[in-house]
């Protein structure tokens, strides 16, 4: 494999592991009162040498229909928004204002994995 070949592939790897969609994570801390959850992603991250932990996520949204099943230690499936919900503001329109996009700092608990 050529040089350059191995640099495009990295590249091209570190691109596609910055973009965040959904993830198993696991449930560290549950505020039922806030309706929002710390989490540890259950994937892990490769910066082309070693493999690390993700840090945790904290302050996690959870979706009403989740709150039922969710406590401290369930697997459950975190959604990355699209774009920042710093603005968010119940079911207004609105900038997000940041060029965040499909980052860990925008997590919305969607689920709870029975399996």
């Amino acid at each position: 494999m050529s040089k350059a070949t191995k640099f495009f592939d990295g590249f091209e790897q570190r691109i596609k592991q910055s973009i965040h969609t959904t993830a198993p994570a696991r449930v560290v801390n549950y505020n039922a009162d806030k309706h929002t959850a710390d989490l540890k992603l259950l994937f892990q991250t490769n910066d082309g040498e070693y493999l690390h932990e993700y840090p945790l996520i904290e302050h996690a949204p959870v979706l009403k229909h989740v709150e039922a099943d969710i406590k401290v230690g369930s697997c459950v499936f975190v959604s990355f928004a699209e774009r920042s919900l710093d603005n968010l503001d119940g079911n207004k329109t609105f900038d997000p204002d940041s060029r965040r996009t499909h980052s860990i700092n925008d997590p919305v608990v969607i689920g709870v994995w029975e399996g």
